[in-house]
């Protein structure tokens, strides 16, 4: 006889598993922070970057008026400027970042939780 409770739990598995399962079994290869500081480093990286490129750009732009104005220009004023801007893009990135992957941390532990709560449920018991 075919056991409902069964399948409809083995249906639930089946549609964890291809819709996300591989995704948070990934996430839970790591301790949360481990994963977290990750994401951390890799943010670090990327804004770095982004800043990098944005006055990179700025330059390209503007190099005519810049190399004009270079010697009158007060450059650690404007090293002052630029590093309080990166330091607070930083900050503030940093911090959507440790909450975001802190609650996909979670989230994906919860799933997983789920899954396996599900298989053991599936394994015959001794009354059976």
């Amino acid at each position: 006889m075919i056991d409902e409770k069964k399948v409809l739990r083995m249906t639930k598995m089946a549609y964890y598993e291809s819709h996300g399962g591989k995704k948070d079994k990934a996430v839970a290869r790591y301790f949360r922070s481990d994963y977290v500081g990750l994401h951390l480093l890799i943010s670090f990286m990327t804004i770095t970057a982004a800043f990098l490129a944005v006055i990179a750009a700025y330059l390209c732009f503007n190099f005519e008026e810049f190399m004009a104005t270079i010697y009158t220009m007060d450059l650690l004023e404007i090293a002052k400027k630029l590093l309080f801007y990166y330091c607070s893009a930083l900050v503030v990135y940093l911090l959507v970042t440790y909450v975001v992957y802190q609650i996909r941390y979670r989230k994906a532990r919860r799933r997983l939780n789920m899954f396996l709560g599900l298989l053991e449920r599936l394994e015959p018991s001794e009354d059976e």
